[in-house]
């Protein structure tokens, strides 16, 4: 059974958020992760046209509206 997704507000298409906080490219379906840890994040850099933004990735998560989701669900860094 896949995790449930939603896309990154304002990076539709291009990256989705999972229920538990993993960020996941579109394109190339791999989640974004730091030595071998899926949710080591607490920042991460999302690209779009040729731009960075730095974002939280807890705020990407309260933003993504699981609406049955508590906080203990999500299991990256705060």
């Amino acid at each position: 059974m896949e995790e449930e997704r939603k896309d990154v507000e304002g990076y539709e298409e291009i990256y989705e958020i999972t229920r538990s906080g993993r960020i996941i490219s579109i394109k190339t379906g791999k989640a974004r992760h730091r030595n071998g840890d899926a949710y080591g994040y607490a920042n991460v850099h999302l690209h779009k046209n040729g731009d960075r933004e730095l974002a939280k990735t807890f705020e990407l998560w309260k933003h993504a509206a699981f609406p049955e989701a508590s906080q203990a669900e999500y299991k990256g860094r705060k």
